[in-house]
């Protein structure tokens, strides 16, 4: 007998079938409650790249402390950089904008940030972070209470941080602690020499430098198993700073996120260090433990980092200012948003890409302008350029990207740069150490 579709029940069925395994994720609320007087801590790490630990599927044994924290923590799979350098990918997660609105000339401007909303609702707001690349000459104390850029070997930065958490723990606080591990140079590390080749007798015998290109497949591995190391390394301090919030009694009174401000690429698409818009430069690491819930899972809800700004406010129920390009991710959302990301500081390659679901695409600036589509549902290694067989689709993220950024994105990169040089409001000192960190020429 034949079923007569009225229309209530027609548009049910149309409403029901696009509730597939590809349809936007749900609200974050339940794992991510609010908890108003919550301390929150945000511990990043430089140049580490989400596949570089265990959680994320990575065979040698680098995090075990990170893994351990995994287990009482929200893990997210689809956690992206707005920038693959660290001044712009702080810049979006500071303030929940991209960085070509906020970041210009090398400097962010006057605006709202996290630091602001969190001293506001009356936090006090400490930040601690080993990057030069982060000095106050370039605005991004705003909101602060307490900020402090260092060049410390990263066992005293630990004991600052510690410190920092000590003078806090009797009022509420935001905190920020930046690691610069496992940033170049990778250094052998004696705690991590089961990661090492004992047979190994080339230049990279002792460290990897600031900068550095290999010649043959042994100085790459040998590179990788140094910033592997370095991987450990991190993990050890990190592992050390959660016993210290456990010993004072903080832990489970502190909301904790762990994170970092861009990958590190091998290679694996022609480069070093991080240059490029590929996942290993792009994807990070987000671990977020609420001690409310304290136990492990997992998300596939699209995180980039301007939505840290939005959503830290909404767990610590506090209000947030209304950013352009953050979500907060306790919300549920209909869409599935573009992911953009946007290397706008080197003046010899300029890239952005945007990332719907699993298609992605890369328009490279300069040197030359190019694009390339990928489909990472099953070319996840960024091997197969699609844009030959699929136009329509690279026209359609393309003209995504152009609302995204409102207008032409090259042309929006350089009017953000605005063609200033780097060293602008910098000391010397400062200069001298960015051009050993491999950041000026």
């Amino acid at each position: 007998m034949p079923v007569r579709l009225t229309p209530p029940l027609l548009l049910l069925l149309l409403l029901t079938a696009g509730c597939d395994s590809s349809a936007p994720p749900a609200s974050l609320a339940k794992e991510l409650p609010v908890h108003r007087g919550l301390n929150v801590l945000v511990v990043s790490f430089d140049a580490l790249r989400a596949d570089a630990l265990g959680v994320y599927g990575y065979a040698r044994p680098t995090s075990p402390n990170l893994d351990r924290f995994a287990e009482e923590a929200l893990v997210f799979e689809r956690a992206y950089a707005a920038a693959p350098v660290t001044p712009t990918s702080f810049a979006a997660a500071f303030t929940g904008q991209l960085p070509l609105r906020v970041f210009t000339g090398w400097k962010l401007l006057e605006t709202d940030t996290l630091a602001g909303a969190f001293s506001d609702a009356g936090y006090y707001s400490f930040a601690l972070l080993n990057n030069v690349q982060l000095v106050a000459e370039r605005n991004f104390q705003q909101g602060f209470s307490r900020y402090e850029v260092v060049d410390l070997p990263e066992e005293e930065l630990l004991r600052q941080a510690m410190q920092r958490i000590d003078e806090a723990a009797d009022r509420r606080f935001l905190g920020w602690v930046h690691f610069i591990s496992p940033h170049t140079p990778y250094q052998r590390r004696e705690m991590a020499r089961a990661f090492y080749d004992d047979g190994y007798t080339g230049r990279f015998e002792q460290s990897a430098p600031e900068r550095f290109e290999v010649s043959n497949e042994a100085e790459l591995q040998r590179a990788r198993d140094l910033y592997d190391g370095e991987v450990f390394f991190g993990d050890h301090l990190f592992g050390r700073l959660i016993d210290h919030l456990r010993s004072r009694g903080l832990l489970d009174e502190t909301l904790v996120v762990v994170t970092s401000d861009h990958g590190e690429e091998f290679m694996e698409h022609g480069g070093l260090q991080h240059r490029g818009q590929h996942e290993e430069v792009i994807r990070i690491p987000l671990l977020i433990r609420h001690p409310d819930v304290a136990r492990g899972s997992r998300t596939d809800t699209p995180y980039l980092n301007v939505d840290l700004l939005p959503t830290l406010a909404a767990i610590a129920g506090i209000p947030a200012p209304d950013v352009p390009d953050g979500r907060d991710l306790t919300r549920g959302w209909r869409d599935e948003r573009l992911l953009v990301s946007i290397g706008m500081t080197r003046k010899d390659l300029r890239q952005l890409s945007g990332t719907r679901g699993r298609d992605k695409l890369i328009v490279t600036c300069r040197p030359e302008y190019g694009e390339k589509l990928f489909d990472l549902a099953t070319d996840p290694r960024e091997a197969q350029d699609r844009i030959g067989e699929a136009p329509d689709l690279a026209r359609a993220l393309r003209d995504a990207l152009e609302q995204r950024v409102v207008g032409e994105p090259c042309r929006a990169i350089d009017m953000a740069m605005g063609g200033r040089a780097a060293e602008r409001s910098l000391t010397p000192a400062q200069i001298e150490k960015l051009k050993a960190l491999g950041y000026l020429q």
